[in-house]
């Protein structure tokens, strides 16, 4: 008969294999953060370009004028004005849904869309404004702009790529429905609670 051995692992082999796995897993986090970064970025200028498509239908059936948009309930720019809504509500009709305004690196970080209701907030220098000839008022007196050149939403909070050296990238939505993303690189300023 013959002399049988064991034939399992060693507590040191299996101590090595596990150092060996959790050194590789730390290795590999970074770079799965990295692409869930940047899936939240493309997901965000997605929902920019939805809502930027929402628009210009909204202007393609309202004698070509911008909705009146509320951009935050809890400090309304249109105080005691009813059919003056919040973005979603005032799109919804254009296939805006709660998804639409809810930046996915948001909800991460401040969770605006939780205080307000949509991720990102619109500039109301534009409501009720001709797509054709916007008038803005400027410190210079009042001007026409042409839509391309006309900030109509944008990231409340710049959640997008953020790195140790707080350089991080906001969405910008346009009135001619382009979306572009800007690097910041301003100190950050806390959240207000």
């Amino acid at each position: 008969m013959k002399n049988q051995k064991n034939q399992g692992f060693t507590l040191l082999e299996l101590l090595c294999s596990i150092a060996i796995i959790a050194t590789l897993a730390a290795l590999a986090f970074p770079v799965f953060r990295t692409y869930r970064d940047k899936a939240d970025g493309v997901t965000c200028v997605s929902n920019l370009r939805q809502l930027g498509s929402a628009v210009q239908n909204y202007v393609a059936r309202n004698d070509g004028r911008y909705p009146e948009i509320e951009p935050d309930p809890q400090n309304p720019v249109y105080p005691g004005d009813e059919h003056v809504k919040g973005m979603q509500e005032t799109l919804e009709e254009y296939g805006v849904t709660k998804e639409v305004v809810k930046c996915p690196a948001d909800l991460k970080s401040y969770n605006y869309f939780g205080k307000v209701g949509s991720s990102y907030e619109w500039r109301p220098f534009v409501d009720d404004e001709l797509q054709t000839n916007p008038v803005i008022l400027t410190r210079g007196g009042q001007r026409t702009v042409p839509p391309s050149k006309i900030v109509l939403a944008f990231d409340v909070e710049r959640v997008h790529g953020m790195s140790s050296d707080f350089k991080s990238k906001k969405n910008y939505l346009y009135g001619d429905g382009h979306v572009r993303a800007y690097w910041d690189t301003a100190p950050r300023i806390p959240p207000k609670n």
